[in-house]
């Protein structure tokens, strides 16, 4: 089956090569990335993403057409969705500054891309076995202006998963310069002790994650008591329970740090609780 990309909203083959040696993204990172689950060709929390989308543009200056709001956004998504017969899909985003010109740019306008990957599940799935992490010891995460949001400079991502294949883990964590808890490689951290879930606050450089806004509010419509602040790997390892939480997996249980194991017990019941209010489809 032929499959189509998306180019400033334009269908095109997947195999072509759209973008130019001189793009701003590829020259200088000059950009930003968003990753949406859709599930049974929609998209429940779209409009988180295109909160962040404009937060994003916000933060590097790039100026968004008129045209382009979330009703078109989510358009555009759905007819890629569509095109390739992938109701079930996980889309890319990625935005960057159309302008050429070296640092200084010559214009600030939205440029974008989109692609879509398939999703066997129509709704989410914790995994069956537990993901087994570590603190990586390469390197930290640095607090910026760009931290909440995807950027296109996702080097400490890149040596984390690095880290992580080369030490036969499945995720690692992240530290800022204090030595605090920060995030994994492309998820929130989240502890659970005394029925209190615990998070690392996003001012230690912590990417703002969709996913985590809707763990957040549905755990505490849950009865659980939720609380972000600064945490250490000794907190970890002193929690009942640990897990990640993406927009694209949604919650995956760790099942041990070192030589700490952990239950999946409220993991279970936030997939069930998550998929019933905001994915199934009445």
């Amino acid at each position: 089956m032929k499959r189509y990309q998306l180019f400033n909203g334009k269908a095109y083959p997947e195999e072509d090569n759209l973008i130019h040696a001189s793009s701003r993204g590829l020259y200088f990172g000059d950009g930003f990335f968003e990753s949406v689950r859709l599930f049974n060709g929609r998209a429940p929390f779209v409009h988180l993403h295109w909160k962040r989308i404009l937060r994003a543009c916000q933060t590097l200056q790039i100026e968004i057409p008129e045209t382009f709001t979330l009703q078109a956004f989510n358009q555009h998504m759905l007819a890629l969705a569509k095109l390739n017969e992938e109701p079930n899909s996980r889309v890319r985003f990625q935005g960057f500054r159309s302008g050429s010109g070296r640092y200084s740019p010559d214009n600030d306008q939205l440029a974008w891309s989109m692609l879509s990957q398939s999703m066997e599940s129509d709704q989410y799935e914790l995994n069956k076995k537990g993901l087994t992490v570590a603190v990586c010891n390469t390197h930290t995460i640095n607090p910026a202006p760009q931290s909440s949001f995807k950027s296109s400079n996702s080097i400490p991502y890149v040596l984390g998963s690095i880290f992580t294949r080369k030490h036969g883990l499945d995720d690692c964590f992240l530290l800022d310069a204090e030595g605090f808890l920060a995030e994994a490689t492309g998820s929130n951290i989240f502890l659970v002790k005394n029925q209190k879930l615990l998070t690392p606050d996003l001012s230690n450089g912590g990417v703002a994650g969709v996913m985590r806004n809707v763990v957040v509010k549905q755990a505490t419509k849950m009865g659980f008591q939720v609380e972000a602040g600064l945490l250490r790997i000794e907190d970890a390892i002193d929690a009942d329970e640990c897990f990640l939480s993406n927009a694209t997996r949604g919650i995956q249980w760790v099942a041990a740090v070192g030589k700490k194991r952990y239950f999946k017990k409220v993991s279970e019941r936030l997939v069930s609780s998550i998929n019933q209010t905001h994915v199934a489809i009445s």
